[in-house]
């Protein structure tokens, strides 16, 4: 509770222990993952391998600047590396009920599951029994979303009811598909029928960006470089991804499935939804892109867009979009996440109504995540 308002999280992060696999892999698969020799800032490093992470480099300990970073922004939470106590004592320190958290090593899981299917797999099991250890601290106020193995479809469908029904997970990340798969194809409409029928969404969180939408990401070793792809990255590949789901028919075919589009700010939303009506119900409707509905009714019918809590025009934004399809996120304990005790101050300051931010704070997050989100899990 802040300033009288209830708190939910929609978008934090896990900051996963450097032993999670030695710890929860199954034994068959332990010596066919990379072992974890180091970390680069809050990523695991893996030895050289051949066939699941060939592209990694060897390891180094943290930077010492990011070190200081990190320790300066989150103090004790830092040095117990967020153990779930820890967390949970910043959420009431900071005014946060609940939390959503998504993968950060645990993004892995996607692209070892296109290498080998039963070793992402195997991941994504071993991950997510992690997450539900992790959430039973507080399952209540400790909330996770599932990373899907996208080697084997099936697989991949019966990991996702797994970790909803059985450890807890309110959402699942929008997979990463093999190369030449496409979201619209029937091959996945089990994953989104599954969502429609046990009530979860699907979080989009840039999970294609460095195949299709960040040029730059080949020159990361420079700083300049490495900003440039993770300001185009994010809300390009979200913006792509949203109208993927939409000019594919996949909201039009499942009504029931909602989007959750996390971590690229929301004043995209402005141009990129009059932008997407114009090709399906205006003049550019010549380019062959025909709609039952507007895109911008598929967003407003099915879709939460995340906004920052210093984004400069939210009052924009809710005048343009409404109040209805946007929740707030503090990407706790990322490096590039506002300091956390500034986050609700600096979301209170916004030029909008408290009851567009009673919304924005608590009635849109559970209207995206659905009644997991105010149970304890099972």
């Amino acid at each position: 509770m802040w300033n009288g308002f209830k708190v939910i999280d929609s978008d934090a992060h896990h900051h996963e222990p450097k032993d999670l696999w030695d710890r929860y892999l199954e034994p068959a698969y332990r010596d066919r993952v990379p072992k974890v020799i180091g970390m680069r800032r809050n990523f695991f490093v893996y030895a050289p391998d051949d066939k699941i992470f060939p592209a990694l480099e060897s390891g180094e300990n943290i930077p010492a600047h990011h070190d200081q970073w990190m320790a300066d922004k989150y103090g004790t939470a830092y040095d117990q590396w967020w153990s779930a106590d820890i967390r949970l004592k910043d959420m009431d320190r900071y005014g946060w009920d609940i939390q959503v958290i998504l993968s950060t090593n645990g993004n892995r899981v996607m692209e070892a599951a296109l290498k080998d299917a039963e070793v992402g797999a195997a991941m994504a099991r071993a991950y997510h029994n992690w997450c539900r250890d992790y959430a039973s601290t507080d399952s209540a106020r400790i909330k996770f979303t599932a990373t899907l193995p996208a080697g084997d479809t099936n697989t991949m469908v019966s990991e996702a009811r797994r970790a909803v029904e059985k450890l807890g997970a309110v959402s699942v990340r929008n997979p990463l598909l093999p190369k030449g798969k496409w979201l619209h194809e029937p091959e996945y409409d089990a994953l989104w029928q599954l969502a429609s029928d046990l009530d979860f969404p699907i979080s989009v969180h840039g999970e294609s960006r460095h195949l299709r939408a960040a040029p730059f990401r080949e020159l990361r070793a420079g700083g300049t470089f490495s900003a440039l792809d993770h300001i185009i990255g994010f809300p390009m590949d979200n913006m792509v991804t949203l109208a993927h789901f939409i000019f594919g028919g996949v909201l039009e075919r499942f009504p029931k499935l909602r989007l959750g589009i996390l971590e690229s700010n929301a004043g995209w939303a402005n141009f990129w939804l009059p932008r997407m009506d114009d090709h399906s119900h205006g003049r550019r409707l010549i380019l062959g892109a025909s709609l039952p509905m507007k895109p911008s009714e598929y967003v407003k019918r099915q879709c939460v867009i995340s906004a920052d809590p210093d984004e400069p025009g939210l009052d924009d934004i809710v005048k343009f979009l409404g109040d209805d399809n946007l929740v707030w996120n503090t990407d706790y304990p990322h490096p590039d996440a506002p300091d956390p005790d500034k986050v609700l101050p600096w979301f209170g300051a916004q030029p909008i109504s408290d009851d567009s931010k009673r919304k924005i704070l608590w009635d849109n997050a559970v209207r995206l995540y659905g009644p997991r989100l105010l149970e304890r899990a099972p």
